[in-house]
């Protein structure tokens, strides 16, 4: 069994005796080459790491003693001693393991890493907490390597750590794999490792310490002499000595006992130390050792013959190498330019400039901050520089952009590469802030490139400029676009017209910037909707900004970076600065931060897939913020719906629906003129008016199939056109099919409930749909399935209603028969016709006065109160009911208690029937209609000891 296999965490490991653990680092290089092969990842730099990460976890208590990989480049096999191993196969991909430590992945990851020089400040940190808490033996340990010590925030990490003398175990372990500081490894170095750490040493150090300190000369004496004298054999040593640190090394990082022995030495010590080991990246792997650089981030390739380099491909290059030509082609034209990367000389595509012009090139090391005063230094002198810098790494010199660039106006170039989603490497090194950063600060041109020769223009545009100015490209290749071979410019600040629509309504202007011009052509093509290049996010152009908003119903901002203060947040300031009133969907990066994972997996993720487009710009035409509901409620209350929208079809419904549980705000159906009373200023819902239409007649059965949102009068009267009798009595009840005469059924539902065959319904749910019977449906008087909790849910798509074959005659309505005592014509037109005579008597005109509706429910009383009420009101208006219960006519108790024709305010009944309440010149809100209505009821209380209850549907 291999050893590698008996390993799942740091306990296992120390099971192992010392000789066996050269075996197991092997193993691990094995199974490391083979799984990063699959996946992708930081080969060279964890392949070196091997016998340290070994060491380490062998002497240490992990997660007690805490470990910090500066970077994280290094850290694989760390990963893989504390419970990871089965996870590699997931490395760096979506929701997988991640290819940096990361806190929330592991209690052995003490620290998030990505960005360089960060471990020695956060090690300290965490000794100081450790020793502030009474915890006095945890140890507390930064790797870093010999790059990330070039950083400005190591050195300043160093200079705090220094000035504690002891009461933390603070250890800094300099992973010294290029040589940078130490050329080889000496055996005399080997043998001052073992010595200085050892017991003997380190006593006599402090018997010193604790002799002569209270002598302040001879103290400072004996200090010069110990760091001359470890200085003389070790003289790497002398950086840490200037920060008063006590220095051990260099040692061989890949001699596993040594490195052992060294540690448990140090563990028995107390203070800030530093230890220098010596490591070769890409160890184990040949390929990697003979060109670490090459195998520093890798992708997927075969172990056996290792990586393949690909030849650039002219016709097709990334967006790195447009600027790496270009940075050339200008240099040769203009002597003034001057590059500069912070360690990135082959990222950022500067390698063949460095070749041709030495004297103007300067890698500054993992130093952004002086990196970006460097060149505003340079370009005071009329130098022209150009930074070349990741998108997340300019995020460092943030302060130097503004203050030491931007405020004294400079003309320094920043040539952003990475910009926008990078993929695998995560939250950390996805460039998606710099635009939100960037536009804040004045005096600073942003430019976009949407294709290969846009960038060459903008980067040539950048250049000339004699004010700051920003490139900001992503990672990867463009469309495909051919380069012109001159070096020209833009104008500042306009953008371009790539597709203009051809609709004459629901008419969308897609502003793309970037990346996103070339991933929207799909969307527009799809919507036939107007494709604009924005190009500049700063300045905008406003002029295009105001024909775009004049000339469409929606306007949809897309950008690969946080939409929170990005380019949709400017278009926005200009389009409210203009006074311009317009709908605008913002698309962007989400407010969170982004995991690893492909492009296109973190595009869906945020919602700027080609799908996800198409359905919120569908969504947003479909939705309106703060529409006014006066003429969508009953009683014509003025007020917001935080949301509304119309659907005409089932696709549209749940497209709304979605847009509802995104925002996590409650649906609520428009009952289609079943009574609604809004009792507040603001809905905070989405109202949804279904506006579904259809009407299917099969003739042969005397059915038809009718939408949710046709008129159930107009349905009516198109029955009885086509020659069917039936529903004519039914005639003038409001509403639509779908909304007041099935969802909400009331006082007609018996009448309306027998010509029912079927009810189509959408759950929300489940997003299925369901048909259920007559049955099913379990109408009754004010009652029905949809009233229940589960049914209350369901919205109605369609309704199928069944006509008898033989037609009668139906007169019971009292003055229906009246009229027709002495007429022969009793067709179904005739008594329709009647219908709607007799009840626009007794019902407001709305022409005349739309606010209006009947407000309170029949009252149903026992048999035994009933009587009661008839001796003491003989002429009380009554309908029996089964059961022993008598239902009451609620207008006749109004009329009764004196309240016909009343008005408080704006607020009262309709004069020729008490039933209705009436919002007189639509003027009342609905916290006074509710007023009256409370005043209505305890009156009527009073009266006759009976309690109405209001009708309509209250939202409050």
């Amino acid at each position: 069994m291999r050893l590698l296999n008996r390993i799942h965490s740091p306990k296992d490991l120390k099971k192992l005796s010392v000789p066996m653990l050269p075996t197991l680092a092997r193993e691990i290089r094995e199974f490391m080459v083979d799984s990063v092969s699959k996946t992708g990842g930081h080969l060279a730099s964890s392949l070196g790491a091997v016998e340290l990460t070994l060491a380490l976890h062998y002497v240490f208590n992990s997660p007690y003693d805490k470990i910090i990989f500066d970077v994280g480049h290094q850290a694989y096999a760390h990963k893989m001693l504390t419970g990871r191993m089965d996870q590699f196969k997931t490395l760096r991909q979506y929701h997988g393991l991640s290819g940096f430590p990361k806190r929330g992945e592991s209690e052995h990851d003490a620290f998030g890493t990505a960005h360089s020089s960060t471990s020695i400040s956060a090690a300290l940190g965490m000794a100081v907490a450790d020793a502030l808490n009474g915890e006095k033996d945890a140890w507390h340990i930064a790797v870093i390597g010999d790059g990330a010590l070039t950083g400005g925030m190591a050195v300043e990490a160093l200079n705090h750590a220094g000035t504690y003398k002891d009461g933390i175990k603070l250890l800094i372990i300099v992973n010294d794999n290029d040589c940078s500081i130490s050329p080889s490894v000496g055996a005399l170095n080997h043998h001052l490792a073992k010595l200085v750490s050892g017991h003997a040493f380190s006593s006599a150090r402090n018997f010193s310490k604790r002799a002569l300190k209270p002598l302040p000369k001879l103290w400072n004496l004996f200090k010069s002499m110990e760091q001359r004298t470890v200085n003389f054999v070790a003289p790497h040593s002398t950086l840490f000595s200037a920060f008063d640190l006590n220095y051990y090394g260099p040692v061989d990082g890949h001699d596993i006992a040594n490195l052992i022995t060294v540690l448990r030495n140090i563990k028995a010590l107390d203070g800030p130390m530093v230890l220098h080991v010596v490591t070769k990246k890409g160890k184990g792997y040949t390929p990697a050792e003979e060109n670490p650089t090459l195998y520093h981030g890798v992708g997927k390739f075969d172990p056996e013959k290792g990586i393949v380099e690909k030849k650039s491909d002219p016709k097709h290059p990334t967006y790195t190498e447009v600027f790496s030509r270009w940075v050339c082609d200008m240099a040769a034209v203009d002597e003034r330019l001057y590059a500069i990367t912070p360690a990135m000389r082959e990222g950022s595509g500067l390698v063949e400039f460095e070749k041709r012009f030495p004297e103007r090139y300067r890698d500054v090391a993992i130093a952004e901050q002086h990196a970006v005063t460097f060149a505003a230094g340079l370009a005071t002198s009329g130098i022209k520089p150009v930074v070349a810098i990741y998108s997340s790494f300019a995020q460092r010199a943030y302060d130097q952009i503004l203050h030491d660039v931007a405020i004294q106006n400079l003309p320094v170039m920043f040539a952003i590469d990475r910009g926008g989603l990078v993929g695998a490497d995560g939250e950390t090194h996805q460039g998606v802030f710099d635009i939100a950063y960037l536009r804040s600060i004045p005096n600073m041109t942003i430019m976009t490139p949407s294709d290969e020769n846009e960038c060459r223009k903008m980067l040539t545009t950048a250049f000339k400029m004699d004010t700051p100015a920003a490139v900001r490209y992503p990672r990867g290749k463009g469309p495909g676009v051919l380069q012109d071979e001159a070096l020209e410019t833009l104008e500042i600040g306009k953008a371009r017209i790539i597709r203009e629509s051809t609709k004459h309504d629901k008419r969308v202007a897609i502003l793309a910037f970037g990346l996103m011009v070339s991933r929207m052509r799909e969307v527009a093509e799809k919507l036939d909707a107007t494709l604009v290049d924005m190009r500049f996010v700063k300045p905008l152009d406003r002029e295009m900004l105001a024909q775009m908003a004049a000339t469409h119903d929606l306007l949809c901002t897309v950008e690969d970076g946080v939409a929170a203060g990005g380019a949709g947040s400017g278009v926005l300031e200009a389009l409210s600065e203009m006074g311009m009133d317009v709908p605008v969907l913002v698309l962007g990066i989400k407010d969170r931060f982004i995991p690893q994972g492909t492009i296109d997996e973190l595009m869906r993720e945020n919602e700027l897939d080609t799908t996800s487009v198409l359905r919120r710009i569908e969504e947003a035409l479909l939705v309106r913020s703060f529409v006014d509901l006066k003429p969508h409620n009953t009683m014509a209350v003025s007020a917001k719906a935080r949301y509304f929208a119309e659907v005409t079809d089932r696709r549209e419904l749940e497209l709304v629906l979605d847009f509802a549980r995104r925002e996590n705000i409650e649906p609520f159906i428009l009952g289609g003129g079943s009574n609604l009373l809004i009792a507040s200023h603001l809905v905070n819902r989405l109202v949804i008016k279904m506006n579904m239409k259809g009407f299917e007649a099969r003739t042969d059965e005397k059915i038809v199939k009718v939408g949710a949102g046709e008129s159930w009068h107009e349905t009516v009267r198109r029955v009885l056109d086509l020659g069917w009798g039936g529903p004519e009595n039914l005639a003038l009840i409001p509403g639509t099919v779908g909304g007041a005469v099935v969802q909400n059924i009331g006082a007609y539902g018996a009448e309306v409930a027998q010509f029912v065959r079927s009810v189509e319904v959408f759950d929300p749910q489940t997003s299925l749909v369901r048909t259920l019977t007559n049955e099913e449906c379990d109408f009754g008087y004010r009652h029905s399935v949809f009233k229940t909790q589960a049914g209350s849910k369901w919205i109605v798509l369609a309704v199928e209603l069944a006509f008898d074959s033989q037609w009668s005659a139906n007169l019971s309505y009292k003055e229906l028969a009246l009229g027709f005592k002495d007429s022969q014509e009793t067709t179904p037109q005739a008594i329709f016709e009647a219908v709607v005579a007799a009840r626009s008597r007794k019902l407001p005109d709305p022409k005349v006065l739309p606010s209006a509706g009947s407000f309170f429910k029949n009252p149903v009383v026992t048999r035994e109160v009933f009587q009661q009420l008839l001796e003491q009101f003989p002429s009380i208006v009554h309908y029996p009911l089964s059961g022993g219960r008598e239902k009451l006519a609620a207008g006749w108790l109004i009329d009764q208690a004196g309240l016909k024709g009343v008005r408080h305010g704006f607020a009262g009944t309709y004069e020729k029937q008490a039933l209705v309440l009436v919002n007189h010149d639509g003027a009342a809100d609905g916290q006074a209609l509710l007023d009256f209505a409370s005043f209505v009821q305890d009156t009527v209380e009073e009266k006759f000891g009976v309690r109405l209850e209001p009708e309509p549907v209250v939202l409050k």
